[in-house]
């Protein structure tokens, strides 16, 4: 009985614990939080067109963020947020543009045989600072955030390097995409969701939106075939890109 009775007053207390902290919670006026999650890659990141070396190259990935929100009001504020986007590179664009270049090319060398890839990645990256108004809502012990940003934003392009070997076991082909890299003005939007777990401490889950229309210049996939010379394209198009990130993380208010 005793037993029984000492875990109802913990359980009770441990109740009341966090009852309290809620309650200081929406009476906080800052948030600092911490979070992590998912990444996808929208716009011509994603999407496959043909003759462009960056379209369809970007993949998922992850990414990391840190935000502050400031309450004006109970239900008006601000919101302060750094982000860091890395996402896989998916290298079929560039094997089909360089699968072409290299049957143009075959004729001039006298190569008949077929050819195989051995390739290297490195990630897209992007990274941004935003700013902006924030609207809060309270549901009892549960607050939910949405807001609209715009600040600064950083996109850099991987680098992809290609081997290919004839089965003749002549004529190496070396094809290189250089890294670029390009900033500038950017948009964001998202919303966040805080559970209260004990006193200050929150769980906090997010989803937000970040694009910004990049122009990566100068831009080419180069192909070498054995000594014929080496091939390459520049590029010099804006692109409107951008990233989707869903995550959960910690956060404090004060």
């Amino acid at each position: 009985m005793k037993i029984s009775q000492r875990f109802f007053i913990l359980l009770f207390a441990l109740f009341l614990f966090t009852q309290v902290g809620a309650d200081a919670q929406n009476d906080n006026r800052s948030f600092f939080s911490v979070t992590a999650g998912y990444s996808l890659p929208v716009g011509e990141l994603a999407r496959e067109k043909l003759n462009d070396p960056f379209a369809g190259l970007t993949g998922s990935g992850y990414y990391g963020q840190v935000n502050y929100d400031f309450r004006i009001a109970r239900w008006f504020g601000l919101k302060l947020s750094g982000s860091m986007n890395q996402n896989t590179t998916r290298p079929q664009p560039i094997v089909d543009i360089a699968d072409l270049r290299v049957e143009e090319i075959k004729g001039f060398i006298n190569e008949t045989t077929s050819h195989t890839w051995d390739t290297k990645v490195s990630r897209w990256k992007f990274n941004a600072i935003m700013a902006g108004p924030a609207i809060f809502l309270n549901f009892g012990r549960v607050q939910l955030e949405g807001h609209v940003q715009g600040g600064y934003v950083k996109v850099t392009s991987p680098t992809v390097d290609m081997t290919g070997t004839f089965q003749s076991g002549e004529n190496q082909i070396l094809v290189h995409l250089s890294p670029a890299s390009t900033s500038g003005f950017g948009l964001g939007a998202g919303a966040s969701l805080r559970l209260p777990i004990a006193g200050p401490l929150y769980f906090h889950l997010s989803g937000d939106f970040l694009a910004t229309e990049a122009q990566l210049k100068d831009v080419a996939v180069n192909v070498r075939v054995g000594n014929y010379p080496e091939v390459g394209i520049p590029i010099n198009e804006k692109r409107f890109v951008g990233v989707a990130n869903i995550g959960a993380g910690l956060g404090i208010s004060f």
